[in-house]
């Protein structure tokens, strides 16, 4: 503050200052061949005169600037403080390098007899010293992300409360659980009361570099073990002690509005967690376990853009077969096991399906959400009721009143809904599009297959089947290009001819390349884009199964998984899903140590 008043002053005194002199270079100009005193020109300045010697306007623009500059002057005092001691930008040089170069400007101003000639010069002089700050200090955030997490970081959301030693360190900014502001201000005050607020900032900062899912940390009675689940794989963290371990949950249940001193009863609650890498929703749950207590926390983010199922995984060799079926009449079954995507494949379905000139109809449960595409009339039904006006056959009989062309129902509710729909498929010339649960396409055909009254008219319906795993996608900025033998090339369907090398994670070279030419150890920091996993995402590799009439016999006579599976092999009706797979490593979309891990699954 005592700085402005002496900036306020100081200008105040130059500008009055200036004024004088205009006032009376001017009345001198006013009486041409007079001479005049010392004593007289100052006598003349302090009166007006016959003419308007000062601009209200130009004085405006003066003040105007010089604001501006306090302004500026300010945001690099207070951001310099912030980020001095890692870039060495310190407020001791940076503000008298501001106020010099705005003095040069402001009496370079005054000095030139033209207004519109020196007022511009001022304007760059007060901007430029802000402009070269921003340039040097964006130059050390991209270099170092610890100077980017201290330099972006920003007022909290919620109340105001005076800095601890508690909020040193990364900068995350909580939401607690709360019924109004004031409870959540005491859930606030009580979390960065405790010793282990900041190991949690750095916990959920780090989950959130790594991209996790989840977060569970186990409770024994002498440690803590927390682990993190990243695109369907767990990877563990550093370990805590147990007095450690207690401390962060002491905070991290008040954040959630949960009880501390409860360790037993299972409890669930909800906070925001806001960073540099972006702002995230934390579910917890936290129960009591045989070796202590466990607590997890889920990470909930805004699901991304639906996407077609050739930018999901499947290949255009399988597109060009699979998507054309889907707007032809007939059953087309698409599956997953659990958490391998199979929502997401679904609504890759649809929007890959003709949507435009076809008329589509969803019939989907009350609770569910995930059949809301555009330009598919969704008609709702009760999952409890399976009789009356809100069952899922009843909605399906009014929903074919209007004549759709297809019929998308994501989950079967009775084998009577199945037997309308194969009817459909085979008398109305209409599409049906169904999922399951399955291990493979097989399993999914035989489970729908299972809950039929007609069988012979849906064997008659079915038309397609896929089954998908999803694989890890390897980190563009850090995989490795290795060289392998030609036979393995061979064997993953490649030409050795074209192709000698497959991709796989970054690894730390073998000991004698961790020195340098003097003994030094040479520091391998992770990757900036993976967090050092090695993998970012995941995609999704295909099997399919084109109903053949070998099959739909096979599905009279004796219908199994092995005869049905069996029976599309010899007619080469499938499109066994390690090709799919195998292509993805070909590709250097994936590692082949990732394939072997999920085809054993």
């Amino acid at each position: 503050m005592l700085r402005r008043i002496l900036l306020l002053l100081l200008f105040a005194g130059a500008f009055v200052a200036s004024a004088l002199v205009a006032s009376s270079e001017t009345a001198v100009a006013a009486q041409p061949g007079t001479s005049f005193s010392i004593t007289d020109s100052a006598l003349l300045a302090l009166t007006r005169g016959p003419g308007g010697y000062l601009s209200a306007v130009k004085i405006g623009l003066v003040a105007i600037t010089f604001f501006f500059w306090v302004w500026l002057a300010n945001w690099i005092h207070k951001d310099s403080v912030r980020i001095a001691e890692l870039t060495q930008m310190k407020p001791e040089i940076w503000n008298p390098i501001n106020l010099l170069s705005c003095l040069i400007g402001f009496f370079i101003a005054i000095s030139l007899p033209t207004f519109w000639i020196g007022y511009p010069v001022f304007v760059c002089c007060a901007i430029l010293p802000w402009l070269t700050y921003r340039l040097m200090r964006r130059s050390k955030m991209k270099a170092n992300a610890e100077v980017r997490q201290a330099a972006t970081g920003k007022g909290s959301d919620g109340p105001v409360m005076e800095a601890l030693e508690q909020d040193q360190g990364i900068d995350v900014k909580f939401t607690p659980a709360g019924a109004d502001e004031t409870e959540q201000q005491s859930n606030l005050i009580m979390a960065r009361q405790s010793d282990g607020y900041p190991k949690l900032k750095e916990l959920i900062y780090e989950s959130m570099f790594k991209r996790a899912d989840v977060v569970v940390m186990d409770y024994t009675q002498t440690s803590v073990s927390p682990r993190l689940l990243v695109d369907g794989s767990w990877h563990k963290m550093d370990p805590m002690d147990r007095i450690e371990g207690d401390a962060v949950l002491v905070s991290l249940k008040h954040l959630a509005g949960m009880n501390p001193a409860e360790r037993k009863q299972q409890q669930i609650g909800r906070f925001s967690a806001k960073m540099d890498l972006g702002k995230i929703d934390v579910n917890t749950v936290s129960r009591g376990v045989k070796t202590g207590e466990q607590v997890q926390l889920k990470f909930l983010r805004k699901s991304g853009a639906i996407l077609p199922l050739k930018k999901l995984g499947m290949f255009p060799s399988m597109e060009k077969r699979f998507v054309p079926e889907l707007n032809k009449p007939g059953i087309t079954i698409v599956s997953a096991p659990a958490g391998q995507g199979l929502t997401t494949t679904w609504q890759g379905l649809l929007v890959s399906s003709d949507r435009l000139t076809r008329d589509n109809v969803g019939i989907i449960a009350t609770d569910e959400n995930e059949t809301d595409v555009e330009n598919i009339v969704v008609r709702r039904y009760d999952r409890e009721k399976e009789t009356g006006d809100e069952s899922q056959l009843e909605v399906l009989n009014r929903a074919l009143l209007s004549q759709p062309d297809s019929l998308a129902v994501p989950q079967l509710g009775s084998g009577a809904v199945l037997d309308v729909l194969s009817a459909q498929a085979i008398k109305q010339d209409r599409a049906v599009w169904l999922r399951a649960n399955a291990k493979s396409s097989a399993q999914a055909l035989m489970k729908v297959f299972a809950i039929c009254g007609n069988r012979d008219d849906l064997a008659q319906a079915l038309k397609q089947v896929t089954c998908q795993r999803l694989v890890r996608r390897l980190c563009n900025d850090c995989k490795q290009e290795i060289q392998v033998k030609p036979e393995l090339i061979k064997k993953l369907g490649g030409d050795p001819s074209k192709q000698q090398t497959l991709c796989r994670p970054w690894k730390l070279p073998p000991p004698e390349q961790r020195v340098d030419e003097k003994g030094n150890e040479i520091e391998f920091p992770p990757c900036n884009t993976c967090g050092g996993i090695g993998y970012i995402g995941r995609i999704a590799a295909f099997e399919m199964i084109l109903v053949n009439q070998a099959i739909r016999d096979t599905l009279k006579k004796a219908p199994t998984v092995e005869n049905v599976e069996s029976a599309a092999v010899k007619s080469k009706s499938k499109i066994p899903l390690s090709q799919s797979a195998y292509k993805l490593v070909l590709l250097g979309i994936t590692s082949l140590a990732e394939i072997q891990e999920v085809l054993k699954k």
